[in-house]
């Protein structure tokens, strides 16, 4: 019975561990040369994979059920997306939408309208420079 449950133990961290995608930040400390280099070799680790971040209204409450509009290097997407119903948000980085980025990926997310004064939307920034998972909307626009 003991090696069933050490067996369980192993497997289920073994399955995190696959699953959990951890890249390294670029160090700010560097000169800015090295921190270009070390932003395009990110960029292609990068492409192609999903990032999941956890999204955050104004009030610091969470983001939950609702609509996204995002901005990849500029481009925007097309369609919106949806924030499920612990606040998380996938976002598939394609190769489509990196193509515009020269180093630094810059995702703006863009709420839906009314979440600030006079029916404005908030807005949130994501980038490989930071590589934060939690991210907050702010109505300073």
């Amino acid at each position: 019975m003991r090696y069933i449950i050490i067996i369980c133990i192993y497997f289920l961290y073994s399955v995190g561990y696959v699953n959990s995608q951890n890249f390294e930040k670029c160090s700010s400390n560097n000169n800015s040369f090295e921190i270009d280099e070390c932003l395009k070799k990110l960029k292609s680790k990068l492409m192609n994979k999903d990032i999941k971040l956890i999204i955050h209204s104004t009030d610091n409450s969470l983001y939950k059920n609702k609509n996204i509009f995002l901005n990849i290097c500029g481009k925007n997407i097309n369609r919106y997306k949806y924030t499920d119903r612990d606040g998380h948000l996938n976002i598939k980085l394609d190769s489509k939408y990196l193509v515009n980025c020269k180093a630094k990926i810059d995702v703006n997310i863009i709420s839906e309208f009314g979440l600030c004064p006079k029916g404005k939307y908030a807005k949130a920034t994501w980038s490989s420079l930071e590589l934060n998972d939690l991210t907050y909307f702010s109505c300073s626009n």
